[in-house]
């Protein structure tokens, strides 16, 4: 045998593979599309087949972000490589070619990024994401990041010692993913797709791989899949597009395949359904059970146009009305369930799937199931009515003129998620405007005709999946025959037409003739470009008018005490009562009345009930303001208190309690939050029977004189006309009754005991072999905003302990941490708490080595490289998060007539983090971190009594 031909000519198949390689695998943008991509999006391909996508965007300024979108991800594993595309992914950060293993997160950190927010990774079916986003747009941290990007390409180095100390964390990190959902979609996706690659593909993988994995398993699905021609970089932010092709050309051009290559032929398919089948998966740990009817069929996955779009927006809009109909269903409780959803789409590529699915109590999914059978077939046989079409097309038509009414001033970071979520679904990616354009003459157009058929041709499919999963005991010989009897029973009996519900007037409540004048203004507060005024009725407005989001402003307004002021003798009031009035809507108009009036729209508005204050927040464009000011006036005047409201309220706290009762962090929430403050029962969550006792009367008499009575502060800030502000709010704010005066003195409600010393153990009913270790320390309230700072920062340097100690050394645990939580409401409470979660056999283990942290911290110090890496993030997004309306709105102004030092705090915030230091951080640890006054609390597996 010739072996020297051989050679050759396995040199010419290899060049010519690689030459056949040069086109992308997948590529983005094509020239058939009809509409061309974003006008402001620049796409290339370099030779070697490696795609682009660059746009520039200056909000917020001198930031970037970036996506490295590999086309594989579980999917694309052999038998024997199950998990390897994730675990891979894990590998990256552990050595490549510039960065030795340790080095990659010293580096993130160094320039004032964190190891999870601004540098993280993500597997999924079909894709491998590796994510950054950097704090500066300079060329040095640019070509610094593009060498962190190459290195994820081509130069992970696999070493066999990395590849075994990674294992007990991707372990970890597969114990922690576990949950009663997690196992309930598995079980519902072998029978939806049955005999289908997807069930035998999960990104976690198997422990059997996951625990022999080597550095040879890694390399070969290396390899073959993070070529150049099958990624696809994607970089949006405040840069010069010429300056960043030529970087990528110069950086990505040397990329090459490194194995060859032939494409395999993906098995996505599954045995076709025929039928009506039923699925029951019972699940004693789910805190409710969850009924649904849906098909499953496959399709090819194909390129959007701009025909596809037209049929997906025609599909939404028959959902949003059915979707309404549900939500009507649910706030009015004329049904059994206590949420309701409807799904028409595609999804994981080739799963075309229609579904409608709600949630009840265990004894109800019959009455459930016929109820969302009907309403179904309601549509299938009777379409819509005008009225429901002309809302659902109003709100869709004003969601496109907000997105191009904000285009100017997109976040980089929700841009490029966009543009990386539309690359993997193969979707067209447009600009704000040409959506616009092309959609709403569309559904200008759209007729009752329409919505109906697409509606039919959505269910058209010549089978059933009928589901039931959850916490429902259906204790037949055969629960998937009961399941089907009860499904054919409601199909046999009479579907009417829908009735709809009558509309409401808005606003409905007249003005009084005489108004409250204004008693005196301020212009510029602290320096801070706020104005604020003050009207005889003691209601106060504050505002500041910014660019940080084009034609939005939001809106806060504050009042009373919140949960503070919650009766002792009633504990959960708060909660309760919250959940009411957020389902309450308003006196004359139920929420679905309401939100059918605000129909197209550009409005929000919400209640929400703070530990020291009640509040209702939203946005609005600046041409909406009047009808803000309206619903502000209507909600403080005429409350909604609904039985409807409170039996739904009940409902859904119970299904969330009996969940929250089996998971690590929800028992946390029932009882170790009452441990830590001695079993003060404003402290940790009530019984269900204890929340049943109380009465819509009982709110009542509680909030109702707040909202008529207490003094009122409005904040508003963004983008708004000054002076049609105060107009308006001389207009309906001077007319609100007189109310009771600012207090000029904040009063505690009262002291905590915490726990020193003591220890609990938590026990679940659960079968998840997973449990915590969470060690408190008793630190201080809120109030002295230098320390609260300041321990922010210790919580970070714990925090990076802990990572390099029990996760990266010991590999215990995926992802513990440590974070302070002061209390604005009770004198000297505050708690730093250190959490881990564990096998359950690792309870003492861990918290011996969380000792051992705490024990070097004020043996050893805290190193000034420390406090560097912990304060250069916090910086950098400090100087992010100040150019955002959110922050000024909820972190400054909003309740500052109760907190006018909140002022001042928004002047100091840059200096008082810039000036910690590492002897800062030294003595609030020796003063706070005493290991022997601390709290412990195991949770683990087993029984626990309610």
């Amino acid at each position: 045998m010739n072996y020297r031909r051989i050679a050759f000519k396995s040199s010419i198949l290899w060049f010519l593979l690689i030459l056949s390689c040069a086109a992308p695998q997948h590529r983005i943008i094509v020239s058939d599309q009809g509409v061309q991509a974003d006008p402001g999006i620049v796409y290339g391909v370099l030779h070697n087949g490696f795609q682009y996508i660059l746009k520039e965007n200056s909000t917020p300024e001198d930031q970037v972000n970036i996506h490295l979108n590999v086309f594989a991800g579980s999917m694309h594993e052999t038998d024997e490589q199950q998990g390897v595309a994730h675990y891979l992914e894990h590998m990256l950060f552990n050595g490549s070619e510039h960065f030795k293993p340790g080095e990659l997160i010293d580096y993130f950190q160094s320039v004032g990024m964190d190891f999870g927010a601004d540098a993280n990774a993500s597997t999924s079916f079909f894709n491998t994401v590796y994510d950054l986003s950097l704090p500066k747009a300079d060329y040095k941290h640019m070509d610094e990041a593009f060498v962190v990007i190459q290195d994820y390409a081509k130069g992970a180095l696999l070493l066999e010692s990395e590849v075994e100390r990674e294992k007990g964390i991707i372990l970890a990190e597969k114990r922690e993913r576990d949950s009663v959902s997690y196992r309930t979609f598995k079980k519902s996706l072998e029978f939806e797709l049955p005999d289908s690659l997807f069930n035998q593909r999960f990104p976690i993988g198997i422990d059997s791989v996951i625990q022999n994995a080597d550095q040879n398993l890694l390399k070969s699905y290396y390899d073959q899949w993070y070529r150049p021609d099958n990624m696809v970089l994607i970089v949006v932010g405040d840069f010069d597009v010429n300056t960043v092709q030529s970087m990528i050309v110069k950086r990505f051009s040397k990329l090459k395949p490194r194995a060859a290559f032939v494409k395999p032929a993906l098995k996505t398919q599954w045995k076709e359904h025929k039928g009506i089948r039923s699925f029951y998966h019972y699940e004693p740990e789910a805190g409710s059970t969850d009924i649904t009817i849906e098909t499953f069929s496959w399709e090819p996955f194909e390129t959007e146009t701009e025909n596809t779009l037209k049929k997906k927006t025609l599909t939404h809009l028959a959902n949003s009305i059915l979707q309404n109909r549900l939500s009507r269903m649910v706030s009015r409780q004329t049904a059994d369930f206590s949420e309701a959803s409807i799904y028409s789409g595609l999804f994981l590529h080739h799963i075309s799937m229609s579904s409608i699915s709600a949630k009840c109590e265990p004894d109800k999914w019959e009455k459930g199931l016929n109820q969302i059978e009907n309403a179904l077939r309601q549509g299938l046989l009777y379409g819509f009515t005008t009225k429901e079409l002309d809302r659902v097309k109003a709100d869709f038509i004003s969601s496109l003129e907000t997105q191009v009414n904000q285009a100017a001033t997109q976040k980089s970071h929700d841009l490029s998620k966009d543009i990386l979520k539309a690359v993997n679904g193969k979707k067209l990616i447009l600009s704000p405007q040409q959506k616009k354009d092309l959609l709403k003459p569309y559904v200008e157009s759209i007729s009752l005709e329409d919505v109906h058929e697409t509606l039919k041709t959505a269910w058209s499919k010549n089978h059933r999946l009928i589901l039931v999963t959850g916490n429902a005991q259906i204790n037949t010989q055969d629960p998937e025959s009961t399941i089907l009897e009860a499904y054919t029973k409601s199909k046999t009996g009479k579907a009417g037409k829908y009735k709809g519900f009558e509309s409401g007037n808005f606003p409905y409540l007249e003005l009084p003739s005489l108004k409250f004048g204004i008693l005196s203004k301020q212009e510029n507060v602290k320096g801070l470009g706020i104005k604020s005024i003050e009207f005889d009725n003691n209601v106060r407005l504050n505002f500041k008018k910014t660019d940080y989001k084009q034609n939005e402003f939001l809106f806060k307004v504050c009042f009373g005490d919140g949960k503070k002021s919650e009766p002792v003798s009633k504990p959960g009031l708060a909660l309760l009562g919250e959940g009411v009035l957020k389902a309450s809507g308003i006196g004359n108009l139920d929420t679905d009345q309401l939100e059918e009036a605000l129909a197209g729209n550009k409005v929000s508005i919400g209640f929400q009930l703070n530990d020291n204050y009640f509040s209702l927040s939203g946005s609005s464009d600046p041409k909406e303001a009047e009808l803000i000011f309206q619903l502000i006036y209507h909600y403080l005047n005429d409350p909604g208190y609904r039985p409807e409201a409170l039996d739904l309220t009940k409902t859904i706290y119970k299904q969330q309690y009996d969940s929250l009762m089996r998971t690590p962090e929800g028992i946390m929430k029932i009882k170790g939050d009452s441990f830590l403050a001695k079993k003060d029962t404003r402290f940790g969550l009530p019984h269900p029977d204890t929340i049943n006792q109380y009465t819509l009367s009982d709110i009542k008499n509680w909030v109702a004189p707040y909202f008529h009575k207490s003094p009122v502060e409005v904040s508003i800030i963004g983008d708004f006309d000054e002076e049609n502000i105060i107009n308006l709010a001389s207009k309906y704010l001077g007319a609100l009754e007189k109310r009771k005066s600012f207090t000029d003195k904040f009063t505690y409600a009262g002291t905590i005991i915490f726990p020193k010393g003591e220890q609990l153990e938590l026990k679940l009913k659960t079968k998840i072999d997973s449990g915590v270790v969470r060690v408190a320390f008793l630190t201080d309230d809120f109030w002295d905003i230098r320390q609260t700072r300041q321990l922010s920062v210790l919580s970070r340097v714990f925090s990076e302990r802990l990572r390099l100690f029990i996760r990266e050394d010991l590999g215990a645990t995926y992802s513990p941490y440590a974070y302070n939580d002061p209390s604005k409401i009770f004198n000297n409470y505050g708690i730093l708490h250190v959490v881990a979660k564990v096998k359950p056999e690792k309870h003492l283990f861990v918290y011996n080595k969380i000792k051992d942290i705490v024990n070097s911290i004020l043996m050893d110090g805290i190193t000034k490289k420390e406090a560097d890496s912990a304060l250069k993030p916090v910086l950098n997004h400090l100087k992010v998060i100040r150019k955002t309306n959110n922050y000024w709105l909820n972190s400054v102004m909003a309740n500052a007539s109760v907190y006018p030092e909140k002022f001042d705090w928004a002047n100091t915030i840059m200096h008082d983090y810039t000036a910690i230091t590492q002897d800062d951080l030294m003595l609030l640890a020796k003063k706070y971190l005493n290991i022997d006054d601390s709290a412990l609390i195991f949770i683990k597996p087993g029984n626990s009594a309610d």
